[in-house]
């Protein structure tokens, strides 16, 4: 999946909505917070389903210990 940025500027409030997209676990804020510090105060923090995921590689097998 490709990673980009969105900014959506409110003409009304002038407030900047940032998403990151493409992007997992916190490789967002990372990618985003040039724009944090460049933007001011942050007044709200919304994490999606790819915030909790990891860069995981597939070894080819599994351990597992679930029977005990």
């Amino acid at each position: 999946m490709k990673k980009e940025i969105v900014l959506s500027f409110s003409t009304i409030t002038g407030e900047c909505e940032v998403e990151a997209v493409g992007f997992k676990g916190k490789s967002c804020e990372q990618a985003t917070k040039f724009l944090k510090d460049t933007l001011g105060k942050m007044t709200d923090f919304k994490r999606k389903t790819e915030w909790y995921e990891e860069n995981l590689k597939a070894h080819g097998y599994i351990k597992s210990n679930l029977c005990g």
